[in-house]
């Protein structure tokens, strides 16, 4: 193989990493996204007990939610 085949090969192998990384869900946007609509329900539905726990709690259920949606690979 030529130097010029193998940098053309590492060209290829470096961009279909890209492209598979582009493709791919952004899981700390899900993340947020999540967080975010399990904080507003829970003040709509139970109201606001303390706001760390209660952001807390949010974030914990948005992890846990992440974690499964990331098995089903």
């Amino acid at each position: 193989m030529t130097k010029i085949e193998q940098q053309a090969m590492e060209a290829v192998i470096g961009i279909h990493r890209e492209m598979k990384k582009t493709n791919g869900p952004d899981w700390e946007q899900r993340r947020y996204e999540l967080a975010k609509e399990i904080f507003l329900r829970r003040m709509v539905h139970f109201g606001l007990t303390t706001i760390d726990s209660d952001i807390e709690d949010s974030v914990a259920w948005a992890d846990r939610l992440i974690a499964e949606l990331q098995k089903g690979k």
